[in-house]
């Protein structure tokens, strides 16, 4: 029987790749065996700390193997995870501990100064519980008797409210989902992923983590996204796979070209989190004809992979995000009806299937609007043709995607009208050569008050993580507006 909780596919795959490495980080270089054995000391750690099942347990640590073991032991203590953004601001900090009820946050040194006073959960050093310690069965551990539909992890998205929302990805949900990752990207022993994605993401945790290490794969870890270090990694760790956006791949190609790094072990560089431009994949073919590009479209509430193409497929529907992957179903609701199978018709993309979350945590209002009758309504714009070819066209939600970053604009146009010198503010998302899209707010100030750019960038900053900061601003008598009062964003994007 497969096993359909993360504690069982735990212990499933260091029983049956018990060598295999599967996890590498600097000098630390951990083999399936270990992993588990290192996770379930820890697990008896958190336990001793007070930690029961369906506690929350909220990590705030960059992309590394004490992340990876802090999980997994988190999982196995039969905790929920709260995965924590480490670019939020001190107030959205407190936010998301505070909402997620988080009964300990593990942290390091440097992020953990960041953790405001406010917080009254317990504060632990990762490098102090991920320590070695005497063995521990993890067969005996509560994380066993989790159940498929119960809570695995809360990932925290922005709404178009502005509060982050904590979508509730469940045990099924993320072995639906790591099966996709086996069946449609190839996850399985002798396979390598770097993880340049941040692990407080769907795409760094749900897919790349829990699927590729699940699987028997090795998962190599990097603290951020460089080209230099990247490519590094990739060549001297034989990397088989990555996830990212295309302007990340458009800067390992230069980097890669400059230094003469080998990188032909890579066979697959999949795309997502941002629009890719049609011609793009044709000039990587060109460039590497032997590596695989594969596009994905997905969502947090969604687990994280909704479509998926690659291969000739990709080249010949580069406009599209290729089909819903199996068992999971695309459809469009047009004005807020039902959603329909209706080729070619657009209107709102949505998402059913066993991927799709159990709501978000602590808000039964958002829940009800966006997850109805068993559909997940995306806020995404698109259509599906008569082969179930996916196509993404805009974005109902008015989100930025910056380098794969999801930035929402009412929460930057909320932040930035708190300055005591801005009357009005609309932030856009304008074109950018290598992150797709930066932001851009335009001011109208107060009467009598000139705000500077300086000023309202440093306000921002104290607000909002670093990502979400607009990288320009512009300012304007009014802003444009149609009859009904709406302001025409279009505009402020075309202006210079």
């Amino acid at each position: 029987m497969s096993p359909t909780t993360l504690p069982a596919m735990f212990l499933a795959v260091a029983a049956a790749h018990p060598t295999r490495e599967a996890l590498v980080d600097g000098a630390t270089r951990l083999n399936h065996r270990d992993a588990l054995a290192r996770s379930a000391v820890v697990a008896a750690r958190l336990e001793a700390r007070g930690i029961r099942a369906g506690d929350r347990v909220a990590i705030l640590l960059p992309n590394s193997w004490q992340y990876a073991i802090t999980y997994c032991a988190a999982q196995l203590a039969g905790a929920v995870v709260v995965l924590v953004n480490t670019r939020l601001s001190g107030p959205e900090l407190d936010y998301v501990l505070t909402d997620s009820g988080a009964a300990l946050v593990v942290t390091d040194q440097t992020l953990g100064t960041r953790v405001p006073e406010s917080v009254t959960a317990p504060v632990v050093q990762a490098d102090e519980l991920v320590a070695q310690g005497d063995p521990v069965d993890p067969a005996g551990l509560p994380g066993n008797d989790r159940k498929p539909e119960d809570v695995a992890h809360l990932l925290y998205t922005s709404g178009t409210t502005g509060r982050p929302k904590g979508a509730m990805q469940t045990h099924a949900n993320l072995v639906s989902n790591a099966r996709t990752v086996r069946e449609r990207i190839g996850a399985g022993p002798g396979e390598r992923t770097l993880i340049a994605a941040p692990m407080f993401h769907a795409t760094g945790t749900s897919s790349q983590f829990i699927g590729f290490f699940t699987a028997g794969a090795c998962c190599v870890f990097t603290p951020a996204f460089h080209p230099e270090t990247t490519v590094e990694l990739m060549a001297g760790e034989r990397i088989t796979f990555f996830a990212g956006v295309a302007a990340m791949l458009r800067l390992i190609l230069l980097r890669a070209r400059d230094t003469a790094a080998d990188l032909s072990a890579l066979r697959l560089f999949v795309m997502g989190g941002s629009p890719v431009p049609e011609s793009f994949p044709a000039e990587v073919k060109r460039q590497l004809p032997r590596l695989n590009l594969g596009n994905v479209w997905g969502l947090t509430e969604a687990t994280s992979i909704v479509t998926y193409t690659e291969g000739d497929e990709y080249l010949e529907h580069t406009a599209t995000v290729g089909p819903a992957v199996d068992g999971v179903e695309v459809a469009v609701s047009v004005d807020g009806g039902p959603p329909r199978h209706q080729p070619d018709q657009v209107g709102e993309l949505c998402v059913r299937g066993p991927v799709v979350t159990a709501g978000y945590w602590n808000n039964p209002e958002a829940t009800a609007s966006t997850f109805v009758d068993g559909w997940l309504h995306t806020g995404d714009v698109g259509s599906v043709d008569a082969d179930g070819f996916v196509r993404v066209l805009d974005r109902l939600k008015d989100m930025i995607i910056r380098g794969g970053e999801n930035i929402y604009s009412l929460e930057v146009e909320t932040a930035l009208v708190s300055h005591p010198d801005v009357a009005e503010v609309a932030v856009v998302g304008v074109p950018d050569p290598i992150f797709d899209e930066r932001v851009r707010a335009v001011v109208v100030a107060r009467p009598g008050s000139a705000p500077s750019e300086d000023d309202l960038r440093k306000h921002a900053a104290s607000l909002l993580a670093d990502y979400k900061v607009p990288a320009e601003f512009r300012f304007l008598p009014e802003l444009p507006r149609n009859p009904s009062g709406k302001v025409i964003k279009r505009r402020l994007v075309d202006a210079e």
